[in-house]
C-alpha cells in the first residue's frame, strides 16, 4: 500500500506508517501553510501585544538600576541601611529583632528616609548589642523591590569574626566567585572589611555590577569600606585628572569633603581605616601614596593608638611592604613607625592583586588583593619579612579574634583559581580551600620576629636599647640605626642573624636602662660610634666605610708606634722585653 499526498492523516496511524515502503509523512507539509497561516498571524499579533504591554514596561522599570540594600556604620546599638533607587526617591525601613520577626512574622519598628535622592541612607538607632535583626528596605517608588535581609549588632565583649576582601574590580567578573562563596559558605561573620578598588572606574555602570555581584554577601553581612586608587579613575580618560570619587562618596554616605579615614571599636578591639591614595600625587588619573598625606594623618593615628585597647587592626589600600619592593614604601613610613611604636595587632592592605603575608618584626602584615582584579605574578626578591604568598587564587581573609585570650587566628581562604592573570572564567574549589593559617597575639608584648610568622611583637617602641637610651623612637639617631637595619642588615643572612639575636637580648636591657638616667647617658655615649658607623654606611656604602675605618685604624696604629718608639729601650738593653 502506498500513501498518496491526499491520504488522510488517520492512514498514518497504522503499521504501514513504519514500513520500509511508506513515504515519510512530512510530504503532507506543503498542504499545511494554508491551514496554519491564519493561526500563526493571530499568534504573532498576540505575542507582539504581550511584549508591548508586559515585557517592555518591565525592562523600562529595570533600567532604574536598583542596588539592593547594604549595611554600614555598624555598632553595638545602631546601623545604617543603604540602597539606590529612583533619582528623587525616598523610603522607609521596617525592622525587628530576628526572634520577634520569627515569632510574629512581622516587623515592629520603622525608620524613614530624611532625604530625597537616588542614594538612600537610613540610620537605625536604639538597637540591642549582639543581636540579630531582620529588616526590609522599601523605596518610595517601588516598596516591594527588595526582600528581607539581616545583620547582627556588635557585642560589647567577647569573640567575633570578620572577613577582609580587597580589589574586587567588579566589572572584570572574577569578583562574583568571591562574593558568591562568602554568601554561600560563611555564617557567624560580624562584618566585612573591604580594602578598596570596588570597580575599575568611578562609573555608575561598573558600581552597579559591584552591588549586583555582592548582593548575596551584603544581604548577610555589614561592610566597612576603604578608599582605593581606582575610586578616582576616569572611565576612558586615563591621562586626565582624577575624579572626585563620587560613587564611593554617594554609596557610603560620605560628604564631598568629608574625611576618608575613620575608626570603630568592637569588643575592645580597635579598627583604624587610613586613606592612602593622594589625588595630588597622581600618575594620570591614578592617585599614589604621598608622604604629606601620610604625615597629615599621623597625629590622628597616634592619638588613637595611645588609647588602651585589647588590640588594634589597621587597614589602608596601599601596602607598606610588598613583594615587588625589597624595602618599605617610604611614603608610608610615618604609619609604619607608629605601628611598631605602639605594637598593633596586624596590618591589612590590598592594591597588589595577590595574597601575601609578612611578619614584620613579629607583627603580621597581610595583602588581601585577590578579590577579583587582574592578578600579578610573584617574581623577584621579596622583602626579608615575607612569609607566604600566592597569585591567581581568588579568595578572602577570615579573622577570628578572642580578646579574653589575647589571640587572633587568620585564615586565607581560596575559593577559585584562574589559569591566566586576566581570565574571567575560574575553576571553583568545592569546598573552598584554607590555604594559610596564622595565630598571633592581639596585644604583642615580646619582641621577636618569627620565621614561622606567628607570635612575637614589634620591633620598635621601648623594646629597643637605642629607643630606651635616646628616649624616643623618633629620635634622629634611632632612625639612622633603624634605616641601617632595614637597608643593610636585613638584606643578608649574617645581618638577619644579628637582628634576630638582638631582638632576643634587647628587651630586658632596654627595660633596665629606661628608668635610670645615668645609665641612659652612658649607653647613649657608647652608641654614638655605632650611629656614626651606620650613618657612613648609609651615605657611602658599607664597603667604603669599612675601607675608611681600616685605613684610619692602620694610620692610628702606625702613629702610635712611631710615638712610642723614642721611649722604647734600645736593642740589646737587658730591660727590653
Amino acid at each position: 500500500m502506498s500513501i498518496s499526498k491526499t491520504c488522510p492523516v488517520a492512514c498514518l496511524n497504522g503499521p504501514e506508517r513504519l514500513s520500509g515502503n511508506t513515504r515519510h509523512p512530512l510530504r503532507l507539509i506543503p498542504h499545511e501553510p494554508a491551514f496554519l497561516s491564519g493561526n500563526l498571524n493571530r499568534y504573532l499579533l498576540v505575542l507582539i501585544l504581550f511584549c508591548l504591554f508586559c515585557i517592555v514596561p518591565a525592562i523600562a522599570d529595570a533600567q532604574v538600576d536598583y542596588w539592593a540594600p547594604w549595611v554600614t556604620n555598624l555598632s553595638t546599638n545602631s546601623a545604617t541601611i543603604n540602597w539606590r533607587a529612583g533619582d528623587l526617591g525616598s523610603g522607609t525601613v521596617d525592622y525587628a529583632t530576628s526572634s520577634y520577626y520569627n515569632q510574629n512574622n512581622s516587623f515592629d519598628k520603622t525608620a524613614s528616609s530624611q532625604i530625597a535622592g537616588a542614594y538612600q541612607h537610613v540610620q537605625l538607632t536604639g538597637l540591642q548589642p549582639n543581636t540579630s535583626y531582620i529588616y526590609r528596605a522599601k523605596p518610595s517608588d517601588s516598596p516591594n523591590q527588595f526582600s528581607n535581609r539581616t545583620f547582627q549588632t556588635m557585642p560589647v565583649s567577647g569573640p567575633f569574626t570578620f572577613i577582609v576582601i580587597s580589589d574586587s574590580h567588579a566589572q572584570e567578573k572574577r569578583f562574583k566567585y568571591v562574593a558568591d562563596a562568602i554568601a554561600a559558605n560563611e555564617t557567624g561573620v560580624l562584618f566585612i572589611l573591604d580594602g578598596g578598588d570596588y570597580a575599575g572606574w568611578d562609573d555608575e555602570v561598573f558600581w552597579t555590577t559591584y552591588f549586583q555581584y555582592a548582593d548575596g554577601m551584603l544581604a548577610k553581612f555589614p561592610i566597612f569600606t576603604v578608599i582605593g586608587n581606582h575610586e578616582y579613575h576616569n572611565n576612558g580618560h586615563p591621562d586626565g585628572p582624577p575624579t572626585a570619587a563620587d560613587q564611593y562618596h554617594w554609596s557610603y554616605d560620605i560628604a564631598p569633603n568629608g574625611p576618608l579615614n575613620y575608626f570603630f571599636d568592637c569588643s575592645g578591639i580597635r579598627f583604624i581605616i587610613l586613606n592612602s591614595p593622594d589625588p595630588n600625587n597622581a600618575n594620570g588619573d591614578d592617585p599614589l601614596p604621598s608622604l604629606p598625606l601620610a604625615q597629615s594623618q599621623a597625629p590622628w593615628l597616634e592619638a588613637l593608638l595611645q588609647d588602651t585597647m585589647l588590640g588594634v587592626f589597621t587597614i589602608h589600600h596601599h601596602p607598606i611592604w610588598d613583594y615587588f619592593n625589597p624595602t618599605i614604601d617610604p611614603n608610608l613610613q610615618p604609619w609604619e613607625t607608629l605601628y611598631h611604636t605602639y605594637n598593633i595587632s596586624a596590618n591589612l592592605a590590598g592594591h597588589t592583586h595577590t595574597y601575601q603575608r609578612y611578619s614584620v618584626a613579629g607583627i603580621p602584615y597581610f595583602i588581601v588583593g585577590n578579590g577579583g582584579g587582574k592578578f600579578a605574578d610573584l617574581t623577584g626578591n621579596p622583602p626579608v619579612w615575607y612569609q607566604f604568598g600566592a597569585t591567581r587564587q581568588l579568595g578572602y581573609l577570615k579573622v577570628t579574634v578572642d580578646p579574653a585570650n589575647n589571640t587572633a587566628t587568620a585564615q586565607e581562604i581560596f575559593v577559585a583559581w584562574v589559569e591566566e592573570d586576566d581570565s574571567e572564567t575560574a575553576t571553583v574549589y568545592d569546598p573552598p580551600v584554607i590555604a594559610d593559617t596564622i595565630t598571633f597575639p592581639l596585644a604583642p608584648t615580646v619582641t621577636s620576629p618569627s620565621s614561622s610568622g606567628g607570635g612575637g611583637g614589634s620591633g620598635g617602641g621601648n623594646c629597643f636599647i637605642a629607643t630606651a637610651a635616646f628616649g624616643s623612637y623618633f629620635h634622629p639617631y634611632v632612625k639612622i640605626l633603624r634605616d641601617f637595619r632595614d637597608t643593610l642588615l636585613l638584606t643578608n643572612y649574617v645581618g638577619q642573624s644579628f637582628v634576630n639575636w638582638y631582638y632576643r637580648v634587647s628587651p630586658p636591657v632596654a627595660e633596665f636602662i629606661r628608668t635610670r638616667e645615668t645609665t641612659k647617658q652612658i649607653v647613649r655615649t657608647l652608641l654614638l660610634p655605632a650611629v656614626a658607623f651606620a650613618y657612613l654606611c648609609l651615605k657611602v656604602g658599607a664597603l667604603s666605610t669599612l675601607l675608611v675605618l681600616l685605613f684610619s685604624g692602620a694610620v692610628i696604629c702606625l702613629g702610635i708606634r712611631r710615638f712610642c718608639r723614642p721611649f722604647s729601650p734600645p736593642c740589646g738593653d737587658p730591660h727590653r722585653p
